[in-house]
């Protein structure tokens, strides 16, 4: 059975992981050339 700091310390490893994802995400997304083929 999983214990309780076992999930929060998953959690929290969650959380912050795409936490870290989305300011990755945002940081290529805005200093990529801006072109667009729309």
């Amino acid at each position: 059975m999983i214990e309780d700091y076992q999930l929060a310390i998953f959690s929290n490893m969650l959380g912050v992981t795409l936490f870290l994802l989305i300011v990755l995400y945002h940081y290529v997304a805005v200093n990529r050339p801006k072109i667009h083929q729309f």
